[in-house]
C-alpha cells in the first residue's frame, strides 16, 4: 500500500510541476506588442509653404538608465507659422541601431503619441489616425503662435487592445516620454 501511495505521490508531484511550469511559461513568455525600447526620438518639421526642413533629436542611449541624454535639441520654430511634424523613433542601444518607426506604424492600433504644450503658444493638431480612425500622431501639424518659450512633452503610449477615442495620456505604458524645450522666435 505504501508503495502505491509513494508512486501516486510521485505522479501527483510530477503533474503539479508540469502544470506549474506550463502556467509559468504562459505568463512569462514574450507576447507581441510588448513595450518598445526607444532611445531616440527625431522630429522633422517642414514649414508650410516653404522647403525649409528642421530636425530636432533626443538621444539617450541607455534608455531610462542612469546616464543623461547625449543629445537633447531644443525645438526652435518661427512664430506665427505652421509646420508639419513627423516623428521617428529608434533603438540605438544596439549596434546597428534599429529604426522602430515601421514597427510602431504597423502597431498603430496599439500606440498613440500625446503632445502637451506648457506655457509656449503652440497648438498641435491634425494628428494622423490608425486603421480604426483613432488618433495615432506620428504625423501632426504644429501651429506656432506669438514669440515665447516653453515646453512640449511628447509621450508615446503603448495600449495593446485598450486604445479608445478620448484616452487620457495616463492610459497605457510609456514607451518614451520627452519634454522638449520650445522657442518661438
Amino acid at each position: 500500500m505504501k508503495k502505491h501511495l509513494s508512486k501516486l505521490m510521485i505522479v501527483i508531484v510530477a503533474l503539479s510541476v508540469v502544470a506549474f511550469s506550463c502556467g509559468k511559461d504562459e505568463v512569462s513568455s514574450p507576447i507581441s506588442n510588448e513595450v518598445e525600447l526607444i532611445t531616440t526620438m527625431r522630429l522633422t518639421f517642414r514649414e508650410s509653404g516653404s522647403s525649409t526642413v528642421q530636425v530636432f533629436e533626443y538621444k539617450d542611449p541607455d534608455g531610462a538608465g542612469s546616464n543623461p541624454p547625449t543629445k537633447f535639441d531644443p525645438i526652435v520654430l518661427n512664430a506665427k507659422k505652421s509646420y508639419s511634424c513627423n516623428i521617428e523613433v529608434l533603438n540605438e542601444s544596439v549596434s546597428p541601431a534599429v529604426d522602430k518607426t515601421p514597427e510602431i506604424i504597423a502597431e498603430a492600433n496599439d500606440h498613440q503619441f500625446y503632445f502637451e504644450p506648457v506655457i509656449v503658444n503652440i497648438a498641435v493638431t491634425d494628428l494622423n489616425n490608425d486603421s480604426k480612425n483613432l488618433p495615432f500622431g506620428i504625423s501632426s501639424t504644429w501651429n506656432a503662435g506669438v514669440f515665447g518659450n516653453g515646453t512640449v512633452k511628447i509621450s508615446l503610449k503603448h495600449k495593446p487592445g485598450t486604445k479608445a477615442d478620448g484616452d487620457l495620456v495616463s492610459k497605457g505604458k510609456t514607451d518614451i516620454e520627452v519634454n522638449f524645450i520650445v522657442r518661438l522666435q
